[in-house]
């Protein structure tokens, strides 16, 4: 992927995705979610291995399922224009169930 497409994507989807500091620990930069999610995307690797990859917390590694779930509905959601992608599978993604 190139650069300016990735910054294209960071772009659409980095409000959406960025969350505030805590004085527990730092969050994750919404660079390192789109990251994560394109890895996983295009890789296919597993949520723990993608753990150790972006040295994502031992207590977090359901962080990365979310991040992958919650990056994917933004992606949808900000490429809609761009893409075509039935309703039902569209669905199934953001709710984890297609309708009936």
């Amino acid at each position: 992927m190139k650069k300016e497409d990735f910054d294209f994507l960071l772009q659409a989807i980095a409000p959406e995705i960025t969350r505030m500091h805590t004085n527990m620990r730092d969050a994750i930069t919404a660079q390192e979610r789109l990251l994560i999610t394109l890895r996983y995307l295009a890789e296919g690797e597993t949520f723990s291995s993608l753990q150790y990859s972006f040295r994502v917390s031992k207590l977090c590694r359901s962080s990365v399922s979310k991040i992958v779930k919650e990056t994917c509905a933004c992606l949808t959601k900000a490429l809609r224009s761009y893409v075509k992608v039935k309703m039902r599978y569209y669905l199934k993604l953001v709710l984890g169930k297609a309708p009936k």
